[in-house]
């Protein structure tokens, strides 16, 4: 059934614009869901005249398809297609994916990247010492690596890509560093129809999420993992962080439960940080007093580890065990002050697959990073917090 929100969202994403509150009760009265909306949206005169106005199109019928739907796929930007600045590419299905930016996705995924000097030496170094601390402050942890959603969907990317070597992740793994890396699962899912990524985000869905948090339960001690079978979930299109990237924006279709469940949060510097345009240096505390497990967990992590109503990332899942957890962006980070600060008894080290090429500090102090950047004003690197 059509919900007030899904006009609203289709009206944003697909026509640019906010729709009026005849218009959302003319639609809500004439349109069964949200499918059927779409295809009205991007058969409408208004949607044409946008592509007009870009140079798009000539005729009513519009040549370009923002939305995936196999039945629309000929309209659509066609496999290749790249992004204006050359940073995303359309895949096959409406997949999009990473193929440029700073962190050399496609060369780490092929194993053509090459490491610095004694990179897994000090991976080595870096995760013993952190180790030492672990047994000595008495707290269950692991690290995750996120696997890159070409590893997982590799098959829809629209170019060959010729494997040369191991991909960075692969070279930790091989080396038999304590690391959890939930390609597998991931892959199963897929293989078996679920989407545990969005088609245009580098990030997962709810389920793709919830396949991360199940990879970490039994290091972390968790004992009786939530149960989440009762969620009502909202779908809604959206333009990732991929999708947007383009022009007219890309937009798929987004499923989540849009709310914090049984946690609130009680503290929060996000605010802060983004009006910096920063993210490293975040730090936002949840509290659920409906907890199963009574212990206080931290997460150091990066976006896949940040949660919102909105997003349902690793903190959020974690959130729903523990009965007060704190989230800091710092990818593959650590401090172990902070941890003996708040008293933590669990600590989840996270960051994605393309953040592995480089080497993590043993330890920074997190409450320094939020002062740098608010104090001059601009984000701070990951070259802060790696080598």
């Amino acid at each position: 059934m059509l919900t007030r929100d899904q006009v609203v969202s289709i009206y944003r994403q697909v026509l640019e614009r906010e729709p009026s509150e005849e218009e959302i009760r003319a639609q809500l009265d004439g349109i069964p869901d949200l499918d059927s909306l779409l295809r009205v949206a991007l058969d409408s005169e208004e949607y044409a005249e946008r592509l007009r106005r870009r140079g798009l199109s000539g005729t009513r019928t519009p040549t370009v398809v923002n939305v995936f739907h196999p039945d629309l796929a000929e309209w659509g930007l066609q496999p290749g297609t790249r992004s204006p600045d050359g940073t995303a590419i359309v895949g096959r299905d409406g997949w999009l994916f990473l193929c440029g930016g700073t962190n050399a996705a496609l060369d780490q995924y092929v194993g053509a990247a090459e490491m610095a000097p004694g990179w897994l030496e000090e991976w080595r170094e870096v995760l013993g010492r952190r180790r030492e601390e672990v047994r000595e402050l008495g707290v269950a942890s692991t690290l995750l690596v996120v696997p890159d959603k070409l590893a997982v969907y590799g098959e829809h990317y629209p170019e060959q890509l010729r494997r040369v070597g191991p991909r960075a992740v692969e070279r930790l793994l091989s080396a038999d560093l304590p690391i959890v890396y939930p390609l597998a699962d991931l892959q199963t899912a897929a293989t078996s129809g679920e989407e545990v990524y969005m088609r245009t985000d580098t990030h997962l869905t709810f389920r793709g999420n919830q396949l991360l948090f199940n990879s970490v339960l039994g290091a972390l001690g968790v004992q009786e993992p939530p149960d989440l079978e009762a969620l009502s979930f909202r779908s809604y299109p959206v333009a990732g962080d991929l999708g947007v990237k383009f022009d007219p924006k890309i937009v798929g279709i987004c499923s989540e439960p849009g709310s914090l469940h049984h946690a609130r949060i009680v503290e929060d510097n996000r605010a802060e940080i983004a009006a910096v345009d920063g993210h490293i240096g975040t730090r936002r505390v949840f509290r659920n007093e409906q907890a199963p497990d009574p212990r206080i967990a931290v997460v150091f992590g990066d976006s896949f580890g940040f949660a919102a109503a909105n997003y349902q990332g690793l903190a959020w899942f974690l959130a729903q065990v523990f009965r007060e957890l704190h989230f800091v962006w710092i990818p593959f980070g650590w401090d172990g002050d902070y941890v003996r600060r708040i008293g933590a008894q669990a600590v989840l080290v996270q960051g994605a697959e393309r953040f592995v090429a480089r080497v993590p500090h043993i330890s920074t102090d997190v409450s320094r990073l939020a002062e740098e950047t608010l104090r001059r004003k601009q984000p701070v690197g990951v070259e802060a917090v790696s080598d």
